[in-house]
């Protein structure tokens, strides 16, 4: 009797060990871990960093750890390259938002990476009404930020990225898209993004151009690229800092 008891504690902790090693993996190769995985660093590379929210980490790209946007970026450009993903879904630019970026591990980490090139792009979580407080707070947290990576003994060439479009499901043409996100804050912060290019003369990748009406490059969230979007972006990046 205590031996079948036994055995079968035991097949009821290896489904649930089956199970849990199921999900995990459905959640990686999907983009939905969190856990980022970079290459191996080898001498005399150029370090690219890649720094924004759940878009640059992949949220939703599958077979996530070959098709996240820096991951074909670091392809594209070569072994001479060292390309990092430090994005985090769901992070503000803001510190007064909901997740805050410089709060995050990877803020920390792509601050000590020591950067040759810094690919920035981010803001779409702060157009969320709970984190939404205006252009010009939006703006200083911006600047803010950046400053956090070109005030660095070792300042990076930085290119900055309009954040993509944001889209509202079919047949709805206001208030809020997936993940309470606004698209006309979205546009907003996009068009942030180029004033603060232009008035700090730095190099601007469009993004949210050419996302604008191309709804097949992204996923059934409306918000987040596919593997389509992924691709784009990464060639569009490639393309700027080759």
């Amino acid at each position: 009797m205590q031996k079948t008891k036994t055995i079968r504690i035991l097949v009821t902790l290896l489904i649930i060990l089956v199970a849990g090693l199921g999900l995990f993996i459905f959640l990686f190769n999907n983009g939905l871990s969190g856990i980022r995985i970079n290459p191996g660093y080898k001498e005399g590379q150029i370090k690219v960093a890649c720094v924004g929210d759940s878009v640059t980490y992949g949220h939703s790209v599958s077979s996530w750890k070959k098709n996240n946007y820096p991951a074909l970026l670091g392809s594209m450009m070569g072994e001479e390259h060292h390309v990092c993903n430090f994005g985090v879904s769901g992070s503000t630019v803001q510190d007064s938002g909901d997740q805050p970026y410089t709060a995050t591990g990877a803020y920390t980490q792509s601050l000590d990476y020591d950067a040759d090139v810094l690919v920035f792009m981010m803001g779409s979580n702060d157009s969320k009404p709970e984190n939404w407080q205006g252009e010009e707070k939006f703006i200083e947290a911006y600047n803010k930020l950046l400053d956090s990576y070109l005030q660095k003994d070792k300042a990076p060439a930085v290119y900055l990225c309009t954040v993509p479009t944001a889209n509202f499901p079919e047949g709805v043409t206001e208030g809020l898209t997936n993940y309470d996100i606004q698209p006309q804050y979205v546009e907003a912060v996009a068009d942030i993004v180029r004033e603060i290019a232009k008035e700090r003369n730095l190099p601007l990748i469009e993004i949210n151009n050419l996302t604008e009406n191309r709804r097949d490059l992204f996923g059934k969230d409306n918000v987040h690229p596919n593997n389509d979007g992924a691709k784009a972006i990464a060639q569009e990046v490639f393309e700027n800092i080759r």
